[in-house]
């Protein structure tokens, strides 16, 4: 069943410009410096865990709930530098699509995939998730990490996910969720930092993957490990201070120091979550 969609094209265009405004600003020397080449939340076995080897068994843990082979095509929204795209033809050789609304990222994700010679596997695309310009039933995996919070409408991302997967096709994603009790100065700091309209809540993930047509099969909580995350960025920020602020700026970097911390009380309050879903699309025609 397609959900009517709830926000305007004059809405989902100015979430979109947001969103790319964000990654092409400052957040992107922020990122190549502290994240690296990949741009998640990490899934931590210990308290001093470096965030790089917790965002690879995320990205493993995730792989791991979906079987993958060489005829698989995969479509990636949200492709950040290329890294997961890199991993899965390295592991699989599959053909991944990754797109993304950020062309500074795409520049950056070509680089580094022709690099590594997995050009004529990985192809990448700028485009928006809320409209895809890709035929129904194209892919047998639709992949996204922590890109939905950037949605004006996230109703219309799912069902555009929905269409573009094969029968049973798997959507898998994670994606950090903000209570629904969320105080709304809180709630609106919190957007403030990603420049994002909104947030769902697990409650609402859970309610609009059912209408869209999407039956859970996977759906792992891995809230604890917010904090954690932000707790190891704002300990590099603080290290490589001087090399940051001489690029973005200082007001630049006390505004990032500063959306971090928010984030990371946040988390640790319970307001911030995250979560781990993999969902097979049903009720689609096989004809």
């Amino acid at each position: 069943m397609t959900v009517l969609s709830l926000a305007s094209d004059n809405e989902i265009q100015k979430a979109v410009d947001a969103a790319q405004s964000y990654y092409d600003g400052t957040a992107d020397e922020i990122y190549r410096r502290i994240w690296g080449t990949s741009m998640h939340l990490g899934l931590f076995e210990s308290q001093d865990e470096p965030l790089p080897s917790a965002m690879q068994r995320a990205k493993d843990a995730m792989i791991g709930g979906i079987a993958l082979h060489q005829e698989s095509k995969v479509l990636e929204v949200g492709c950040g530098y290329g890294a997961l795209a890199r991993q899965l033809v390295r592991n699989f050789d599959c053909a991944v699509l990754a797109t993304n609304i950020s062309q500074k990222q795409l520049d950056r994700a070509k680089e580094l995939t022709d690099a590594e010679g997995l050009s004529d596997k990985v192809r990448f695309e700028k485009c928006d998730f809320h409209k895809l310009p890709y035929k129904d039933n194209s892919f047998e995996v639709y992949w996204s990490q922590e890109s939905f919070l950037h949605a004006a409408d996230r109703v219309q991302v799912l069902n555009e996910a929905h269409r573009v997967l094969e029968p049973f096709g798997l959507l898998a994603f994670s994606e950090v969720t903000l209570r629904r009790s969320t105080p709304p100065a809180l709630r609106e700091q919190i957007l403030k930092r990603v420049k994002s309209p909104s947030m769902w809540s697990k409650y609402e993930y859970e309610v609009h993957l059912k209408k869209s047509d999407f039956q859970v099969e996977k759906w792992v909580d891995w809230s604890d490990n917010v904090a954690r995350t932000y707790g190891w960025t704002l300990k590099q920020l603080s290290r490589k201070e001087s090399e940051i602020v001489a690029r973005i700026g200082q007001e630049a970097f006390d505004n990032a120091c500063e959306g971090m911390q928010l984030w990371q009380q946040a988390a640790k309050d319970g307001y911030l979550g995250w979560i781990h879903v993999i969902a097979a699309a049903t009720n689609k025609s096989t004809t």
